[in-house]
């Protein structure tokens, strides 16, 4: 589905942000990036969204070079992003320009998926904050992308609004096995949505360890296995050597 190899981002400035990034994501499966801030996660996502050029390496979708932003790749971002002078239906259709006959069914279909199809006609002022990511993962849906990506998505929702949509999006996975890419500082959060966590660290980005996670979907928070999994990423971030078993 999706294949990084060997990835590097230098700017102008001569700062690079990711040396050496070879990722593979397969159809349906759910891959989580976490590291601390300034690691590149976000330059990562970018590449892959085609919103910005690798320095040398290549991004294939589907065997293809992804150079542009395409409509089979859908962005989900840290906020909604949505036009307040639009309403909710309008909104989602803004990624649906230039469609035909069809554009008012994916409208539809997107806002019935995240559970919002009763309010097309209300404006981003009149939702809640929960609702109005809910509108932009609707957005990114609507083109029926085949990979989705994910920047800290949950992550300017207090708790209860943040665990609810993360349970969200887990219910539409299920039903729809759609690829996902979740970059996130949220450890739990890659636990709890992520079949493989990829831990990266600066200066400059890469990746230094890949860890699964097998774990139950359901109920993965109080899964046997979830407090150890959660300190073993801790101590990756910090780059803590793992504890002793003597």
């Amino acid at each position: 589905m999706l294949i990084l190899e060997d990835i590097a981002k230098t700017y102008r400035n001569g700062f690079t942000a990711l040396s050496g990034i070879d990722l593979r994501l397969d159809a349906g499966e759910r891959v989580a990036i976490v590291g601390s801030s300034g690691c590149g996660k976000s330059t990562l996502l970018r590449l892959v969204a085609g919103l910005s050029s690798p320095s040398s390496g290549r991004v294939l979708l589907k065997g293809s070079p992804l150079v542009r932003p395409n409509p089979s790749v859908g962005f989900v971002y840290q906020e909604p992003r949505l036009m307040p002078w639009l309403r909710v239906q309008d909104n989602v259709g803004f990624s649906l320009r230039g469609r035909g006959s069809d554009r008012s069914q994916s409208i539809r279909s997107a806002l019935l998926r995240v559970g919002l199809e009763a309010y097309a006609d209300y404006y981003p002022k009149q939702l809640s904050g929960g609702m109005a990511q809910r509108v932009a993962i609707a957005r990114a849906l609507a083109p029926a992308p085949n990979l989705i990506l994910l920047d800290e998505p949950f992550s300017a929702l207090d708790a209860i609004k943040r665990t609810e949509l993360q349970n969200h999006f887990l219910k539409l996975w299920e039903s729809e096995r759609l690829s996902t890419l979740l970059v996130t500082h949220d450890v739990e959060e890659a636990i709890v949505l992520a079949d493989r966590i990829l831990v990266m660290h600066p200066y400059p980005g890469r990746i230094s360890e890949e860890v699964r996670v097998d774990l139950p979907l359901e109920e993965r928070r109080s899964a046997e296995g979830f407090s150890d999994l959660k300190r073993h990423l801790l101590r990756t971030l910090r780059h803590e050597k793992p504890e002793s078993t003597h």
